[in-house]
């Protein structure tokens, strides 16, 4: 632990130097090296001044010498008469004085007349007699290319006193020149010809051969580099470009580098040596530092090690300063800690408020107990110990729960092992159970006297018996879950009294294993949706249908619809079945809407449902989602569930209403429905169960019953619905007794959506024979 502080520590140091030898670094070395090329840059914009000046300079020579050509009388002579001998004579005297390498005479339509180079034609000179002929001065100056080099060019016109001829002089751009124009300015010269979509080429250079080898590279963004200097590949040197007066020609100045790259590593070299002298130096201190801080605490860190494995006797190192306040803090822990452990070792096994066993220490108890011996555990609940909270407050059911617990350890036979195990929960273990419950529990529910009340408990008790597990090992979980189970059954009876019967740790068991893939069967539409058809007997069709929900459950197989929704209604996963099966059956309607228009589909809601304030806008979402109207839906709901909160259930059954939702009474008679209440509720049909069906043919009860009922419904304007017909003479008997409707197995069993589309088919061909008397 303090080696890894130590190292946190040098790492930290070492970073924070480093990172500032670093930063220092760069910052002078940048600035050094900006020094550097800045320098360089004047000395190459210096030079390049001056090379303007040098190529200024050549031009007013040649000026001047082709003026004086041109002015020369016996030349202009010569010129008017037509002597080519006497002109190629004069012109090349004139060159020859001031070496030019071209002087050329040109007519004034363009045609060349004479020439020092024979390789010239009139085509490659047109362009500069255009260029002189539009200048409004009487010389002009240029830089063109011409045959396979670059010519420095002068040209002034012949007048006698017309315009009688163009006389020009020119340099070429050669080696000479360019060692020449090195020697005066310092720097190397290239001139090279770059023409728009073809390779730049090299006219001349004072480079050395390996740097024209690699000039190419250097000078394929001419244009970018006519502002800034830029350094070549090998940073050899810096190049400035600048056009010449033909767009097609640059002269590149060359500064070599190397001075400045010494300079600059030369320095950069000291600077780093001296940073890192600095860096080592600051590092020995920093180790040194370090250490100093680091070894009293790692004495500090093996106390507090030994301290939490336990050894509270161990001496404490002594220390001072900073270090030694925590030195003396750790020693006052140390005391705590001592004092601590011995009142945990007392309360390890306590409940802090009724001082008997709490469940850690119950189940360690029942575990060592079981190996060897049979007994009986009772699981002791308050009923409703959440309203005496509320009543009478916490501190005075935190009172009688201690009074309870009292109690529970005056028991005669006295229980071998009291325990809370819960907030009203009481565990007791007796080898053999108590011949007489009732009797045991009397003194515990006698009245307690609190804040001048007396206060009466209703306990509720589940006991489970168990064997000696001298040939396996004891599972403390199973026997306290069965004694819970055992509680949950005595919770549902008045007497508050039951046991554990073999069977029921599987029914939980199955019960968990429901409750657990309930909501993942949803989400993969493991589940699935039978039709059941809802035949008119007045009309003899079938216009509507009952969904039912099926689950076939891969390893529990079939599971009754009645168990499964029971579970989702405790557990709060109802409204997911039945958003579930919402969209199925709205989905459903929506394909068949086109083969079977009017068709209606009824789904069965919850009692959870009917108190949920957001169901009509979700089921209103659907059908707008499936593009179907309200109609093709209808909702069956029981007696029931409209009685636990009749006036919330009504409002949300008046909105499903107005969204144009039928509504029907499923299950009619066998609830306790207050027929004031069934006056108000907005529903459309009655549907009779089936306990009062089945028999009808041959029980009279039965038939008035019925009957008694469709008067009721209809003078209540209800349609009435009989459900689970199975034979004809009942379907004679319903005819007879104002049934609108009938469902049963006698048409046809609920059936997936394929089969019930074929039923349909078939019962529009077949439908009187159902009806008819001959029919078995």
């Amino acid at each position: 632990m303090l080696s890894s502080l130590r190292h946190r520590l040098l790492l930290v140091i070492i970073t924070l130097l480093g990172a500032l030898a670093l930063a220092t670094a760069l910052a002078s070395l940048t600035a050094m090296k900006q020094d550097s090329q800045q320098q360089a840059r004047q000395v190459l914009q210096v030079g390049a001044n001056v090379f303007s000046q040098l190529l200024s300079d050549r031009t007013l020579q040649l000026g001047q010498s082709v003026q004086v050509l041109a002015a020369d009388f016996g030349f202009r002579q010569a010129v008017a008469t037509s002597e080519s001998a006497t002109i190629q004579s004069v012109l090349e005297n004139h060159g020859s004085r001031i070496d030019a390498q071209l002087v050329l005479l040109l007519s004034p339509q363009g045609d060349l007349l004479a020439s020092t180079r024979s390789e010239l034609s009139e085509h490659q000179l047109s362009p500069l007699l255009q260029a002189a002929q539009q200048t409004s001065t009487s010389m002009l100056s240029t830089i063109l290319p011409l045959t396979e080099q670059a010519y420095q060019l002068v040209l002034v016109p012949v007048r006698a006193p017309n315009i009688i001829a163009w006389v020009g002089m020119g340099f070429v751009l050669d080696d000479a020149l360019a060692e020449q124009l090195k020697a005066i300015t310092g720097l190397d010269i290239s001139f090279v010809r770059h023409t728009a979509g073809q390779d730049i080429r090299l006219l001349t250079s004072t480079l050395n051969a390996q740097s024209e080898a690699d000039w190419r590279a250097d000078t394929m963004a001419l244009a970018d580099l006519t502002d800034e200097p830029s350094a070549s590949q090998d940073q050899r040197y810096l190049t400035l470009s600048r056009p010449l007066e033909h767009a097609e020609l640059w002269a590149l100045l060359h500064l070599p580098n190397s001075r400045w790259l010494l300079n600059y590593q030369s320095m950069r070299s000291q600077l780093l040596g001296i940073f890192g002298v600095a860096l080592t130096i600051a590092l020995l201190v920093a180790f040194w530092l370090v250490r100093s801080i680091t070894e009293p605490l790692q004495q500090l860190t093996n106390f507090a090690r030994q301290l939490g494995e336990g050894k509270t006797t161990i001496d404490l190192p002594q220390a001072r300063g900073e270090v030694g306040v925590l030195s003396n803090t750790l020693s006052q822990m140390q005391q705590r800690l001592a004092e601590r452990e011995r009142l945990l070792i007392e309360q390890a096994e306590q409940d802090a408020l009724t001082g008997l066993y709490n469940r850690s220490a119950a189940e360690c108890w029942l575990k060592d107990f079981a190996r060897e011996h049979a007994g009986v555990l009772l699981l002791l609940n308050i009923r409703s110990f959440r309203h005496i909270n509320d009543a009478f407050g916490l501190d005075t059911g935190d009172q009688l729960l201690q009074l309870l617990a009292g109690r529970i350890q005056q028991l005669s036979p006295t229980p071998l092992l009291s325990a809370r195990v819960g907030g009203d929960e009481f565990l007791l273990v007796f080898a053999e159970l108590p011949t007489a419950l009732t009797e045991l529990m009397a003194p515990l529910q006698a009245p307690y006297q609190l804040q001048q009340s007396s206060i009466s408990l209703q306990l509720t008790l589940g006991y489970y018996r168990f064997t000696a597990h001298t040939a396996e090992p004891v599972v403390v979980s199973t026997l306290l879950r069965r004694v819970d189970i055992a509680s949950a059954n005595a919770k549902q009876l008045s007497e508050g009294i039951a046991g554990y019967q073999a069977g029921q740790d599987e029914r939980h068991l199955r019960e968990l294993t429901i409750i657990q893939d309930l909501p993942a069967a949803l989400a993969a539409d493991t589940l699935s949706i039978c039709y059941q058809p809802k035949v008119s007997l007045r009309q003899q069709n079938c216009r509507a249908a009952e969904a039912l929900i099926r689950w076939q459950h891969p390893s529990l197989g079939f599971i009754p619809p009645d168990e499964f929704i029971r579970l989702a209604e405790h557990t709060g996963h109802i409204e997911l079945v039945t958003d579930w099966m919402l969209s199925k059956v709205i989905a459903q309607a929506a394909l068949w809407q086109s083969s079977y228009p009017g068709l209606k589909l009824a789904v069965n809601l919850s009692p959870v449902d009917l108190i949920d304030e957001q169901l009509p806008a979700r089921i209103q979402h659907l059908l707008d989602q499936a593009r179907v109207p309200a109609k093709v839906l209808a909702l069956e709901v029981t007696e029931g569930a409209v009685m636990q909160d009749p006036e919330r259930v009504i409002r949300i059954l008046r909105q499903l209403a107005e969204l144009g939702i039928e509504l029907a009474i499923d299950d009619f008679g066998t609830g306790h429905s207050s027929l004031a209440y069934l006056k108000l509720l907005p529903v459309h049909e009655v549907k009779i169960d089936r306990a009062f069906i089945k028999n009808i043919e041959h029980n009279s009860d039965d038939e008035l019953i019925v009957e008694a009922t469709s008067r009721l419904a209809k003078g209540l304007g209800f349609r009435v619905t009989a459900e689970g017909l199975e034979n004809r003479e009942g379907l004679a008997k319903l005819m007879t007794l104002g049934c609108d409707t009938v469902q049963g197995y006698y048409f046809a069993k609920p059936m997936p959506a394929l089969d019930f589309e074929r039923w349909l088919q078939q019962f529009q061909q077949t439908a009187v024979d159902y009806f008819s008397e001959d029919r078995a």
